[in-house]
């Protein structure tokens, strides 16, 4: 019992002392541990969103800058509709994507939306 007390106390002491030996280490677990929560929970609460880019990505082939506002504009189901919406629904312009490019990403946007709904 003596020795578990000594190690909460331990572990309370490096969560609580601000030192900069223990404080940046201490920041730097704690922030990779925030990230991989986060990444674990896009993939759980995002499918449409995530079949959606590698649809897109298996299928298209685009500029790294385009890839990269796919990935972006297409990150949650919520912006997966919210891009659906504007740009295949109410044909708003779109920067990044034009033409074909943007009528394959809207079938394949509006065929996620649909499988996510038959779920």
């Amino acid at each position: 019992m003596k020795k578990f007390l000594i190690l909460v106390i331990v572990i309370l002491g490096l969560f609580t002392i601000d030192h900069p030996m223990i404080k940046e280490p201490r920041e730097a677990l704690l922030n990779q541990g925030v990230d991989i929560l986060s990444e674990s929970s896009k993939v759980q609460r995002s499918p449409a969103a995530k079949q959606a880019r590698d649809v897109i990505s298996r299928t298209l082939s685009l500029s790294a800058e385009e890839q990269s506002y796919v990935d972006d504009a297409l990150a949650t189901d919520d912006k997966l509709r919210a891009f659906h919406l504007r740009y295949c629904k109410e044909s708003d312009m779109n920067l990044y994507l034009y033409g074909p490019t943007l009528m394959q990403v809207c079938d394949i946007t509006t065929e996620a939306l649909h499988q996510a709904k038959g779920m």
